[in-house]
C-alpha cells in the first residue's frame, strides 16, 4: 500500500463494515505504528484505478515461534464474490509463510490490535474465513459502561487507603521503571500497551503504591487511542483484595467521560463480575477467535 492509497483505503473501509468505522488517526495508529506491519503486508486491489479491496497483516513474535495476523481485511461490498478476498487473504498468507510464520490468526494482534476476534454479525466474514480453513477455538468479549450523568469519584476510598500506607496517583514518565519492574513480574505481554500510555498527554496510566513499589495500574488509551478504550489493569497477588482495583477502574473512567466520551469500552474481557459490580459494565459485544495452522494446510 503506497501514502496515496491511506484516503481510499480509510473510504473503503467504512463503507464496507458497519460496526468498527476508523478515523484517519486510528487506521495511522493500526498500520504505521505497528512495527510488525511493513508495507509488504498491507496489500490492496484495484479495478480501473479504484481501489477495491484491501488487506493487512501483522506478525508477533512468540515463544513457539512467529504469529501472523490478518489485521484488517476488507472488500467493495460492489465487488464481493468475486475472489477478490481470497485472493488478498493468498497474497497474505504466502507472504506470512515466508517469514516463516506457521500459525495465523484473525483480528486480536494485541498490543496493537482493533478488535479482539471476528464479531458473528459480520456473518459473511465469519463464512470466508471457515471456507478458507480457519478454525474457531474460543470467544471472547467487549463490555461497556455507560459514563452518561455518573460520577467516580474515588476521594473517600483513597482517604481510607492512605492511612494504611498506600498512595494512589497519575503516573508520571519517572515512573517507567517501577511500572515495568511490576509488568515484568506478573503481565510482561501488557508491556507495549502500558509503555505507550507513559507517551499521552495527561498520561493515561494511574498506579497505587505501597513501600515504595507499585503494587497496582489501570490505564487506557494504549490501544485503539481516544475511543474510550480501558486497560490493561492489574493488582500485584499480595494487594488484591484491598480495593485498589475499583479505585484505579474508576479514575480512569473519569478520565475517559472528561474526553467527552459517553462510553467505555473494556475489551477481551476476563473478570465479567469485577467490572459489573465496580462501575455497572455489561456485556456489549461477542467475538469469535479463529486461527489456521499452514502445516495443516499444504497445498
Amino acid at each position: 500500500m503506497a501514502d496515496s492509497d491511506e484516503a481510499a483505503v480509510l473510504a473503503l473501509w467504512n463503507r464496507s463494515v458497519r460496526f468498527d468505522r476508523l478515523t484517519p488517526e486510528l487506521l495511522e495508529e493500526k498500520i504505521h505504528e505497528d512495527p510488525h506491519c511493513g508495507r509488504e503486508l498491507v496489500l490492496v486491489a484495484e479495478e480501473q484505478q479504484r481501489l477495491t479491496g484491501f488487506i493487512a497483516g501483522t506478525l508477533r513474535p512468540h515463544a513457539e515461534g512467529v504469529i501472523g495476523f490478518v489485521k484488517l481485511i476488507a472488500v467493495d461490498p460492489q465487488h464481493r464474490r468475486q475472489r477478490l478476498g481470497s485472493r488478498l487473504l493468498e497474497a497474505l498468507e504466502l507472504e506470512l509463510k515466508q517469514k516463516d510464520c506457521r500459525l495465523v490468526r484473525v483480528f486480536e494482534s494485541a498490543p496493537n490490535y482493533l478488535l479482539p476476534g471476528l464479531d458473528p454479525r459480520y456473518t459473511e466474514t465469519v463464512s470466508f474465513f471457515e471456507r478458507r480453513g480457519y478454525e474457531r477455538f474460543g470467544e471472547t468479549s467487549n463490555m461497556e459502561v455507560d459514563l452518561h450523568g455518573r460520577s467516580f469519584d474515588t476521594s473517600a476510598e483513597e482517604a481510607k487507603l492512605r492511612e494504611q500506607g498506600f498512595e494512589i496517583r497519575r503516573a508520571m514518565m519517572g515512573d517507567k521503571d517501577d511500572v515495568l519492574a511490576l509488568l515484568r513480574q506478573h503481565w510482561a505481554a501488557w508491556i507495549p500497551e502500558v509503555e505507550r500510555t507513559l507517551l499521552n498527554y495527561p498520561i493515561s496510566l494511574h498506579l497505587a503504591w505501597h513501600n515504595h513499589q507499585v503494587v497496582a495500574f489501570s490505564a487506557y488509551d494504549g490501544n485503539n487511542h481516544n475511543t474510550g478504550w480501558f486497560g490493561p489493569m492489574g493488582t500485584a497477588p499480595a494487594q488484591r483484595g484491598s480495593g485498589l482495583g475499583g479505585i484505579l477502574l474508576k479514575r480512569c473512567l473519569e478520565d475517559i467521560k472528561a474526553q467527552g466520551h459517553r462510553l467505555a469500552i473494556i475489551p477481551w474481557i476476563g473478570p465479567y463480575r469485577f467490572y459489573a459490580h465496580h462501575c455497572g459494565a455489561n456485556i456489549a459485544r461477542v467475538f469469535w477467535r479463529y486461527r489456521k495452522n499452514f502445516d495443516n494446510h499444504i497445498r
